[in-house]
């Protein structure tokens, strides 16, 4: 039984991004060979002049809980800071885009987290950062009535965090609550593990391609495919619709991908692969919507604005399609700005851009299932 509300607790952390935009020919960029990681270098002792250097109030927690308060839903936001001025400005922020501070905890003796993102070249930062107070959510979860939410909304939890991951999980379901997760798993085994632990507890599920992977790579499962191809209705085929997945030196097929990512429980899961596009499967049918076309000016805060969205759409009662192509417009509009926060959408742009190039011009329905209508998550 879901909870008879439509507030939304998202839990996560909050910091704040010293951001950082040094010009190609000031710093030096190497790449491997694999042409998929590179490394900014700085020389030792050498003073570089920046371009700009600007502060804005960022992570995971805060970018999902504006994103859904300007979708215009009810968010309450569970996280902790400093009592200093980080703290304050944070919460500032909080309270000016309507989301509700009640769980937002701070005190003198705790370190705001913080953030420093340095761009340069292809605009993707390289992040240093202070979690902080961050890792301490975990002994403030008892604070929460869980049964004053219909979703929980769990974002990237930061180092000791991620051990109540369990814990939240357990404590939504007791309630009654839906979950929703973006849980920043990366390459770490210990962050999969725990992911697993609950997985069949989670609604809805968003990770990146190098996510999905190491998920995959972790589980080793070898399952029959549950998703029929059926094949594009639009003329382009998508990026990972013909290549599929290399994991453990096999490549997997999209179905195989998303079926094996469910199976381990979510009902609903998007799969983002940054400027190739997006995939969302939402217990029913697989749908493909290319990225929209955008001059990058920083990338981070492109996943929240995405999965969020996804959330906030379907939670608001639109179909997948809608979800999908706004997920993806709200990601893209924040691609546009260097801050994490400044490019979200709202309802009216959100509304105007569906009208415009309505969803289902844009998007591809790559297979399907023969799971019952009532099977979405949401």
């Amino acid at each position: 039984m879901v909870a008879q509300t439509n507030r939304i607790l998202v839990i996560g952390s909050v910091t704040i991004d010293n951001i950082v935009s040094v010009a190609q020919e000031a710093i030096e960029r190497i790449s491997l060979h694999n042409g998929e990681t590179s490394f900014l270098l700085l020389e030792q002792g050498r003073k570089v002049d920046a371009d700009s250097i600007s502060s804005h109030v960022g992570g995971g927690a805060a970018n999902v809980a504006v994103a859904m308060a300007r979708q215009g839903l009810d968010v309450d936001i569970l996280a902790l800071a400093g009592e200093d001025l980080n703290g304050r400005k944070i919460r500032q922020r909080l309270i000016d885009e309507g989301v509700g501070t009640q769980h937002f905890i701070s005190q003198p003796n705790w370190q705001t987290g913080n953030s420093i993102l340095i761009y340069s070249h292809d605009q993707n930062a390289a992040i240093l950062t202070k979690r902080g107070i961050n890792s301490g959510i975990g002994g403030q979860l008892q604070r929460v009535n869980f049964a004053d939410y219909r979703l929980i909304y769990v974002g990237c939890l930061s180092s000791h965090s991620r051990a109540c991951l369990p814990q939240i999980v357990e404590q939504a379901k007791a309630a009654g609550c839906l979950v929703a997760a973006n849980p920043c798993i990366g390459q770490d085994e210990e962050a999969i593990d725990q992911f697993l632990a609950v997985a069949e507890n989670i609604d809805y599920l968003s990770l990146n391609k190098q996510e999905t992977i190491a998920l995959l790579a972790k589980t080793h499962r070898r399952l029959y495919t549950k998703l029929p191809l059926l094949g594009t209705l639009g003329t382009e085929v998508p990026p990972l619709m013909s290549s599929g997945l290399h994991v453990n030196d096999y490549w997997l097929p999209l179905n195989d991908v998303m079926s094996m990512i469910c199976s381990t429980g979510p009902g609903c899961f998007s799969l983002t692969d940054g400027s190739s596009g997006a995939y969302l499967f939402d217990g029913k049918q697989l749908l493909y919507c290319p990225a929209a076309e955008v001059e990058p000016m920083g990338t981070a805060g492109a996943g929240d604005a995405f999965a969020s969205t996804i959330v906030a759409q379907l939670l608001q009662g639109h179909d997948s399609f809608r979800a999908l192509y706004a997920a993806t417009r709200n990601a893209a509009s924040v691609v546009g700005y260097m801050d994490t926060q400044s490019g979200l959408l709202r309802c009216a742009e959100i509304d105007r851009q569906v009208q415009a190039n309505p969803p289902m011009q844009s998007i591809s329905i790559l297979g399907n299932t023969l799971l019952p209508e009532d099977n979405l998550a949401f």
